[in-house]
């Protein structure tokens, strides 16, 4: 055993050499393919960081934002919420899973025509699919429940959870309606 170690041992070092001497040898040669592996590698992981993010967009787009049917539910793009909020003196937002029970009974209320005749806004919906750790602890909500919220020049000024209604179909959408904020038609 330590004599098959020894002999490993004693290759690697062969093989170390013989490298040391071609690099010296070819300086010029040996810093030009390093310099080329460096910036491929960069180039590799920075088109990785923003494939990543059109990837995250495309998949939302297509699995969550083409099935919103309320024309009072406008999409927020991913990692855009932050300067959206900035950008915009009023806005409301929902956020929210793509999913649940809900979720579910928000968007049946937003598809009946007649429930949406009493809406007397647009807001944006933010879906938390991506970082949800991250908003829950930068809005301070439960990522598995349905918050509206409304921001007023950057700064949050109301909001409410849509669990803590107590008859949703006679209650949210007055409650959504008293969510002070200017309108969003422009």
């Amino acid at each position: 055993m330590k004599r098959s170690a020894a002999i490993i041992k004693e290759k690697c070092l062969i093989l170390w050499r013989e490298f040391i001497r071609a690099v010296s040898e070819n300086e010029r040669r040996t810093l030009t393919i390093a310099a080329s592996l460096v910036v491929a590698v960069l180039i590799f992981s920075v088109s990785a960081a923003f494939a990543q993010t059109a990837i995250r967009r495309s998949q939302l787009e297509e699995l969550v934002f083409n099935s919103l049917k309320s024309e009072h539910l406008i999409p927020l793009e991913y990692q855009t919420v932050d300067q959206k909020i900035k950008d915009t003196k009023a806005i409301s937002i929902m956020f929210s899973q793509p999913s649940g029970t809900s979720y579910e009974n928000v968007m049946t209320i937003l598809d009946d025509p007649d429930q949406e005749k009493m809406l007397n806004r647009k807001f944006y919906y933010y879906p938390i699919v991506y970082d949800s750790k991250t908003i829950a602890k930068k809005y301070q909500l439960d990522p598995r429940q349905v918050t509206f919220i409304f921001f007023q020049n950057g700064k949050e000024k109301n909001r409410f959870v849509v669990e803590s209604l107590k008859d949703l179909n006679d209650t949210f959408i007055p409650e959504l309606n008293r969510l002070p904020m200017w309108t969003l038609n422009k």
